[in-house]
């Protein structure tokens, strides 16, 4: 399978564009979000966990008090995501485990909104997981896949699962839904060799999805800790980067579209006066949190594709504070380091929509 798209401008622009025939007919919309939930642990010690850190009686004073205040904040952010209609599908980075979803799903005002979960239960040394939260009636599970790099690619350092759900949506489509969370920044000479090792190793396995099934519906998302551009994202993954650009040229015809490549749809955003990114660092906006599909999902002669400006970056007020040190505005978060601040999360949520004939 090729590594990297090679195709033309004149392809990438003219695939956003709604054919004149589908405009008379009803458009369905689904919705899928992603959300870093920064720190979401429980209270209770997991054995063979580092979770100290965050237990009642240690230095952080995590107690069920702070606990139960978090997800009832993540749950309001969480409902607040389709805004008219709740998100169908809400993929969850940074979280514990079953507890925790357990507790975030039917012990807070999400219970209403009846969303089931799949978690991974991987081999990270702090216990931090991703999840997938899905709606009853929108989301049909069908497969469940976890891809441990230690096992796949005999990583050194312990690191994060990628959950792989297959699944049936409302639209009558197969989804591959997969959820990653990369290697952190931190001692960033090895941490990028590590993002490269399993970005490429998240593509071989979705050059095998395309290989199996050419016409798989592949979407990937997740807290890339890491830019659209960066080598990992754009060489080892090999996911082409797609921006606001495209529509300058919307008047030259279409070729067929190249369905077995990667695109990273992350920048195409509907609010341009939104934050420029999910993650604020001494002023600077990052678009750490990323949305990347399967060309199939751009090339509107599909049932489903992406929408027009498929990706908002969601910047409630509720979920900003004022940045004393840089001005402006930041994401309001649950911690600066050890100092507990009481925020939702130092990630601002993107939400993706896509649309299909009725």
């Amino acid at each position: 399978m090729l590594r990297r798209a090679i195709f033309t401008l004149t392809l990438l622009t003219t695939s956003f564009l709604p054919p004149t025939s589908s405009l008379a007919q009803s458009v369905g919309k689904l919705r899928i979000a992603e959300l870093n939930c920064e720190n979401l642990f429980d209270t209770i010690h997991t054995e063979g966990h580092n979770d100290h850190e965050f237990l009642p009686t240690s230095q952080r004073r995590w107690t069920a008090g702070r606990y139960h205040r978090k997800l009832s904040m993540l749950a309001r952010e969480i409902a607040s995501l389709g805004q008219t209609e709740p998100a169908d599908l809400v993929a969850l980075v940074e979280v514990e485990g079953d507890t925790a979803l357990t507790d975030l799903t039917m012990r807070t005002r999400l219970r209403t909104l009846h969303y089931n979960y799949i978690v991974t239960h991987g081999s990270d040394p702090r216990g931090i997981n991703v999840a997938l939260l899905w709606q009853e009636g929108a989301f049909r599970p069908l497969h469940t896949h976890t891809l441990c790099w230690q096992q796949r690619l005999g990583v050194e350092a312990p690191t994060r699962d990628v959950l792989h759900v297959q699944g049936l949506a409302r639209s009558g489509d197969t989804l591959d839904v997969i959820v990653c969370h990369m290697p952190s920044q931190y001692g960033k000479r090895h941490s990028k060799r590590l993002r490269s090792a399993i970005a490429k190793g998240l593509r071989d396995y979705t050059d095998s999805l395309l290989s199996a099934n050419p016409r798989a519906n592949i979407i990937i998302l997740g807290d890339m800790n890491d830019s659209p551009q960066s080598r990992p994202m754009r060489r080892a993954l090999g996911a082409t980067v797609l921006d606001e650009k495209v529509r300058e040229f919307q008047s030259y015809n279409v070729p067929k579209f190249e369905r077995n490549a990667l695109f990273n749809i992350s920048l195409l955003r509907s609010d341009p006066h939104h934050p420029r990114g999910t993650y604020r660092y001494k002023g600077n906006w990052e678009m750490l949190d990323q949305c990347i599909v399967s060309g199939r999902l751009l090339d509107t002669r599909s049932h489903l594709h992406v929408a027009t400006t498929p990706v908002r970056i969601v910047s409630h007020d509720f979920l900003l504070e004022g940045d004393k040190s840089y001005g402006g505005v930041k994401p309001w978060r649950t911690w600066q380091g050890p100092m507990f601040r009481g925020g939702f999360s130092d990630h601002l949520p993107i939400v993706v929509e896509f649309e299909y004939e009725r």
